[in-house]
């Protein structure tokens, strides 16, 4: 810590000069504790950890997958075990080292969710239940997040607009498959588009003028 003698106040940065004066500042031989924390050595621990279980994942797939193979069973579990284990490892990348806000970790989160169901759909006997329910089920958990989203950034929701847009060209994923055939439960899929459609919408009149100028600048119309 550093004293300036000509204006007599305390430094607390560590500088030779006055930030006021200039004049050389004389140190008092105490030292200043640093109050902020080390984020450079808080994303090497994380970064560590991540690079643990990431190795830990592998050694424990390829064990599982020589297993898997002398056991010569009808159901390839072993390559489940390693879905999940890269859905984890994903999560993880993203909560811990990442740098995107709420909503990309939302979208991320529920998007490889529906992913891994698809995967582990088809690796069970493909009875397409995670097209049944998983997908639009994930758009209607979207739309929620999107909703808590606009509700506590009330100073910036116009940001929220475009994503609904895309969720609503999302939701008519699942009533095109529905109405080809593809999916059998075609109410949690019409559910799911009604859900995002509304919730567009709903964004749209309340915000009024707000919103339509965010348009505006979006599509530069």
């Amino acid at each position: 810590m550093n004293r300036c003698q000509k204006c007599n106040i305390m430094i607390l940065d560590d500088t030779d000069r006055c930030p006021l004066c200039q004049h050389v500042s004389e140190s008092d031989g105490k030292k200043v504790e640093n109050r902020y924390p080390n984020a450079i050595e808080v994303t090497r621990k994380f970064r560590f950890l991540e690079n643990l279980v990431l190795f830990l994942s592998i050694l424990v797939e390829c064990l599982l997958l020589v297993i898997n193979y002398n056991v010569h069973t009808k159901v390839q579990w072993a390559f489940i075990v390693g879905l999940v284990l890269v859905y984890v490892n994903v999560v993880l990348r993203i909560t811990l080292i990442g740098k995107n806000g709420y909503l990309f970790q939302a979208l991320s989160f529920v998007v490889l969710a529906i992913f891994l169901m698809l995967g582990i759909d088809y690796l069970t006997g493909y009875k397409k239940w995670s097209l049944d329910y998983v997908l639009p089920g994930g758009i209607l958990v979207l739309d929620v997040a999107l909703f808590v989203l606009t509700l506590a950034n009330r100073s910036g929701w116009q940001s929220y607009l475009m994503p609904q847009i895309l969720l609503v060209m999302l939701s008519l994923v699942p009533v095109v498959l529905s109405e080809t055939g593809v999916i059998q439960f075609p109410y949690l899929a019409w559910t799911a588009l009604a859900a995002s459609v509304f919730l567009f919408l709903g964004t749209l009149i309340l915000g009024d003028r707000r919103a339509r100028t965010e348009l505006k600048r979006r599509f530069h119309i």
